[in-house]
Formats: C-alpha cells, structure tokens, sequence
C-alpha cells in the first residue's frame, strides 16, 4: 500500500508566518557568534573594590548547643515514649497467649475453631501494639518538623526527638516481626 504523501505544514495565519521569517534569522545567527565579543560575567575590580556586600555567616556549633530544646517538645517527647513503652508491655502480656494459640493452630484447616482462636489472639496482639503506633506516628511528624527547622536554625528539638523516634521505631518493628512470624506459622 503506498501512503499519499502529506502537504507540507503551513502557518494558519499570516502573522505566524512573519513571525516565523523574522525569527528564524536571529535564531540561527545568535548561535554563530563569535564569544569573545559578549563581556564577561566574572567579577570585575571596581565590583570588589565598591562591594558592600559581605557573606551571611551560618550559626556557630557553639551557638545552637547553647538554645534548649523547647519545654513543650521535650514534655511531648517523654509522653510519646512512655505511649510506647506501655503499649510494647501490654504486647509482651498478651505474647504468650498468642503463642499459645498459634501453636495449638498450626496444621489446623482454615476455619476451624483452632484457626479462628489463634486468629483472635493475632488480632488482641496486634491492638496491643496499636497505642505504640500511635506515638509513632506522632514522633514522624515531630520528626520531619524538627529537621526542617533544624535547617536554618537550632536542631535542640531535634536532638530531643531523634533517640526517641529511634527507640520506638524499634519497638514496633520488634513486635511486627513478632507478628509477622506468628501469622506466618498457620494457614490463611
């Protein structure tokens, strides 16, 4: 099958077209000019001999270690922590339930009334670990908010809130292995 050859594009308007003519030159010429003609960006003597201008200079170490951490931040973080130390003790109160009942369900079919009460169990652990999520997702916040005022300013509250958030982020992927490897020993 041979294809019509398509028309050459055209310019809708009359105005295009003399815009098009127009521009074209100078765009082609513009890239054939000799560099050494344009003057330089670099700065010239009388700009460092006049200058007023002098470089801001960053917040000395010293400085910032002198600001505290905000009181409201500091009593927030404590909160948090002591959140999800409670909710990772309730977990570890009802572990043994759970793995009891896992191990009674293991090898059992999927609806049996072995399943269904180590399905329970998972379900009371994995709310005893919801209280920590919490705090967790209170401390990210806390977090990102901290290192982005930490940028140009002070990073007291970020020095408060980073041993915290590390602290109970490993609690909670403690207990989730725990869960993981629970839920993974029976069927469904």
């Amino acid at each position: 099958m041979v294809r019509p050859s398509t028309p050459p594009r055209t310019f809708r308007t009359p105005r295009a077209a003399a815009l098009a003519l127009v521009l074209a030159p100078a765009l082609f010429l513009g890239a054939c000019a000799d560099r050494s003609q344009f003057p330089s960006l670099a700065r010239r003597p009388a700009e460092r001999a006049y200058g007023m201008a002098q470089p801001v200079a960053g917040p000395t170490p010293a400085s910032e270690s002198s600001i505290p951490a905000d009181a409201t931040t500091v009593a927030r973080v404590t909160a948090l922590r002591e959140q999800a130390r409670k909710a990772d003790a309730r977990f570890d109160s009802r572990r043994p339930a759970a793995l009891r009942a896992v191990a009674a369900a293991r090898g059992a079919a999927v609806g049996s009334d072995a399943w269904s009460v180590a399905q329970i169990a998972l379900a009371d652990l994995d709310s005893a670990r919801s209280d920590g999520m919490v705090a967790m997702a209170d401390l990210d916040r806390m977090l990102v908010v901290a290192a982005q005022a930490a940028v140009d300013g002070p990073h007291a509250d970020l020095d408060v809130i980073r041993p915290a958030h590390a602290e109970v982020d490993g609690l909670m992927r403690a207990e989730l292995a725990t869960l993981n490897g629970l839920r993974g020993q029976i069927s469904g």
